[in-house]
């Protein structure tokens, strides 16, 4: 092959050669360019066309100038590799795949009735943590189940371990390593109850500790413990305590909905009947001046006027009441001489029946009052909530309260407040009785439902075991200068003296 003639870079576009008139210096260079890589030989003309690379033929700087700029790396993980969108293992739907015959017989071992259930309780704490994605929020609420339960879920000092430590054990080791759930040798002759905590955690510490605001927070607290109590059975980890664990999950699909309900009630009570009766007939807003005030005490609606407030009871009492107690009300008010007293010594009411308006009252709201909410009944008894202190009284008075029956009460509500109520909620509220024959309540303080349950477990919460005190005579020589210090002439010590 002959020699190739080479064309210096510096002629691709020689700066005393003109650009024609039909073209651009674009086009002239691409020109160029054509003719440097279309080089035949010199030495021959039937040797075959030889070509030449363009970087062969630019300078450094050129060359530099045109390599692709690099992209810039992602330093956030996608979020398959971050977990999201994964199965948490709480899905509606979800269940535990099927074990293998060595799975079954491991378990068989493991959870052998022979066992102290304190163990077996322990490694299934360890086995479902570890099979189970428990997000911020949830874990928060499961770790206070287990402490209200008994199990220790206190931080383990000085147990920590990496990956690296972490790939060095078996999965049995790591479950051991990762766990945070112990349970203490006092706690094995506590009675076990898993209904009954499960009652008292979702029915008195969970709303008020967690005081959920949405539906999906009381689904969150309520499936998860239900889902732990299946992951229970399905491993027939208790099998002493099946009907017992099976209760408890009934339960949790009691509190499921009862709990929301509740919230609602506690939000939008007491209702535009209730809030009328306080500001005519006695309570927290009697003689209270909403004129011209645009927030009252209660966040259940605007500020209700007398005369807005006598609209919304006499309207209610003819369409709700029976004619007995609107001819009552009638003939009395016309005298001025309605009035209202609160009944004492109780904590609110429990209810018996609820009557929704019937479609006679809705007619009647329909004509005359389409502006009103149609209201309807609740019969209710008096109630004492075990988590308060007992009032006082005589020996007389508490055996006549155990022997006679709870005071019956009649309460008007709104159609949107009845749809929440049902037999067995329990409000704790002011409840005031008129001189007509019907009572109404004041804001609500609590509403609890049908299970509700109250533990000692709720003092225990938080509760650390005391350390010991040593002794020493330096201690007690100091304990003696502190107190000469402060009884001499009975007059107060100074600090410095003290110190």
């Amino acid at each position: 092959m002959g020699d190739v003639e080479v064309i210096p870079p510096s002629i691709l576009l020689p700066a005393s050669s003109p650009v024609t008139q039909t073209g651009n210096a674009s086009a002239q260079l691409c020109s160029n360019i054509g003719s440097v890589l279309n080089v035949r030989s010199i030495g021959s003309a039937a040797a075959q066309p030889q070509t030449v690379t363009f970087e062969e033929q630019v300078t450094p700087e050129i060359s530099d100038s045109i390599k692709p700029k690099k992209k810039k790396k992602n330093s956030k993980k996608p979020k398959s590799k971050r977990g999201l969108g994964k199965p948490t293992g709480f899905e509606e739907y979800y269940g535990d795949a099927p074990m293998t015959p060595a799975e079954h017989e491991a378990e068989q071992v493991l959870y052998d009735p022979s066992r102290p259930i304190r163990h077996r309780i322990e490694d299934a704490l360890q086995r479902y943590q570890g099979k189970r994605r428990l997000e911020n929020n949830r874990r928060a609420i499961f770790l206070k189940y287990l402490a209200y339960g008994g199990v220790d879920v206190s931080p383990r000092m000085f147990v920590g371990s990496d990956q690296k430590d972490l790939q060095e054990l078996d999965s049995e080791q790591v479950l051991q390593a990762k766990t945070q759930s112990t349970i203490e040798n006092d706690t094995a002759e506590l009675t076990i109850d898993f209904d009954a905590v499960v009652r008292g955690y979702l029915t008195s510490y969970f709303p008020s500790y967690f005081n959920p605001e949405t539906e999906d927070m009381v689904k969150l607290g309520t499936v998860t413990i239900r889902n732990f109590l299946s992951y229970l059975l399905y491993h027939d980890v208790c099998p002493e305590h099946k009907d017992n664990i099976d209760q408890a999950r009934k339960s949790c699909d009691i509190a499921t909905t009862e709990l929301w309900k509740n919230q609602q009630f506690m939000a939008k009570g007491p209702g535009q009947f209730n809030k009328a009766c306080s500001t005519l007939f006695g309570g927290y807003l009697y003689d209270f001046n909403l004129e011209g005030d645009l927030e009252g005490p209660w966040a259940d609606g605007p500020p209700m006027t007398r005369s807005m407030a006598y609209r919304v009871v006499k309207l209610a009492l003819v369409g709700a009441a029976s004619d007995e107690v609107a001819r009552k009300f009638r003939d009395i008010d016309l005298q001025g001489d309605v009035r209202a007293k609160r009944v004492e010594d109780i904590d609110g009411f429990e209810i018996m029946t609820v009557g929704p308006p019937n479609d006679d009252a809705l007619d009647f709201y329909k004509e005359y009052a389409f502006d009103l909410i149609p209201a309807g009944k609740i019969t209710a008894k008096a109630y004492w909530d075990p988590a308060k202190a007992s009032y006082d009284m005589t020996a007389e008075e508490s055996k006549a309260r155990e022997r006679d029956s709870p005071p019956i009460f009649k309460f008007f509500l709104e159609q949107t407040l009845l749809q929440l109520c049902y037999p067995g909620m329990k409000v704790i509220t002011p409840v005031w009785k008129t001189n007509v024959g019907f009572h109404y309540f004041e804001e609500t303080f609590n509403a609890y439902g049908t299970i509700y349950t109250v533990l000692a477990n709720d003092l225990m919460m938080g509760w650390k075991k005391p350390k010991p005190i040593k002794d020493t005579a330096d201690g007690d020589e100091m304990e003696a200068d502190e107190i000469d210090a402060a009884g001499q002439d009975g007059e107060i010590a100074d600090l410095e003296d003290i110190l």
